[in-house]
């Protein structure tokens, strides 16, 4: 057999085997890991064509199939991605709108609490000392000795309860207009228990002829009056004590309430603030899936673009050979030259066309 179609014929795929060996001497498996695979079957499908040059070329079909699988994978992270933008909007709203929630709700129970203390502030029990009493009865029902009638001591008496019953009065009515404007409900009724009044001097003679017998008679009666205020003030003092309690259990209440609420609060925000870390991590790994994706299939084009440039190198070398036997050879080597760059024309264009083509998809 001629030596020259002998020699041609070795070489028909050397730039091929050139180009694969090359190729592997760059690629780093570690570098492309996940890419191994691919990789491997890539260059078996290569060799198969090497080996066996007259059956259809699978390259293009292995390249396009191997790139849908990427970009499937692709699109289902992108359909998994999707939602949580949602998802994680829709928590972040709940948690502002829990916030604003538990703002008003705290700010209530805040002026809720102060107006019980306000309230509270209004009450003022008197003072039942019997000297602090005695000054008020003296003072009010006063010693007369140069007009020594039972009609001013009834006066003064008299005036001694009007002052008294209009003072406690007042401080009842002005509590009940708290409690009112307070929304404070009470059950306690704001009334004091009836009291009878101090019985007059009743004589017929107003005059009292005798000094003696005017300051027994004052004495007597500021007796009678210095317990009647003592009761009426007692009585006052015990419903205001009454009230008391009430408003401060009812306050109680409403702080154990306002601490019942942050506590549901504060697991609620607990609850919702871990939902949203839960999606935002989930998004991360999913994203941070989808990238390693993409960033294996945009590793897989730049490999089978380096297996490209190694193939057009060493197809290249060839062809230049050839053309150089092609124009400078004898007679033979010149036919047979020709007959190989057809060939190798041919072989480009099912070895590094289907790539190419695959790598424009």
């Amino acid at each position: 057999m001629n030596p020259t179609f002998i020699d041609f014929h070795k070489k028909r795929f050397e730039w091929a085997f050139k180009a694969k060996e090359e190729f592997l001497h760059h690629f780093d498996p570690y570098e492309n890991e996940g890419l191994s695979d691919s990789i491997e079957e890539l260059l078996d499908i290569l060799q198969t064509e090497l080996e066996n040059p007259n059956e259809p070329s699978r390259l293009q079909e292995f390249y396009q199939e191997e790139e849908e699988e990427w970009r499937i994978k692709l699109k289902n992270f992108q359909k998994q991605i999707e939602p949580y933008e949602l998802l994680i909007t829709k928590q972040a709203s709940m948690i502002d709108h829990k916030k604003e929630e538990a703002h008003l709700l705290a700010a209530g129970f805040t002026s809720e609490l102060d107006d019980y203390d306000r309230f509270l502030q209004q009450i003022e029990l008197k003072n039942t000392e019997s000297d602090h009493i005695r000054v008020l009865v003296e003072d009010t029902i006063e010693y007369t000795p140069h007009d020594r009638k039972a009609s001013i001591i009834n006066e003064d008496v008299s005036r001694l309860q009007i002052a008294v019953e209009r003072d406690l009065g007042t401080s009842i009515l002005i509590l009940k207009q708290e409690a009112h404007f307070f929304k404070i409900d009470l059950a306690t009724p704001l009334e004091l228990p009836f009291i009878p009044p101090i019985p007059a001097i009743e004589q017929k003679i107003n005059a009292f002829w005798f000094k003696s017998t005017y300051e027994k008679a004052l004495s007597h009666m500021r007796s009678l009056a210095h317990d009647w205020v003592t009761e009426m003030y007692q009585n006052y003092n015990s419903l205001l004590t009454s009230i008391l309690h009430e408003v401060t259990v009812q306050k109680e209440l409403a702080g154990k309430e306002a601490e019942a609420s942050k506590l549901a609060y504060r697991q609620k925000m607990n609850t919702l603030e871990n939902q949203l870390v839960t999606y935002q991590k989930e998004e991360v790994e999913l994203k941070a899936r989808y990238q390693k994706a993409s960033q294996k299939l945009n590793q897989f084009h730049e490999q089978v673009s380096q297996l490209q440039g190694y193939l057009i190198k060493y197809w290249l070398e060839f062809k230049e050979e050839l053309q150089q036997d092609f124009l400078y050879g004898n007679a033979e080597g010149r036919f047979l030259a020709a007959q190989y760059l057809q060939l190798l024309r041919q072989d480009g264009g099912k070895i590094i066309e289907p790539l190419m083509s695959g790598g424009d998809e």
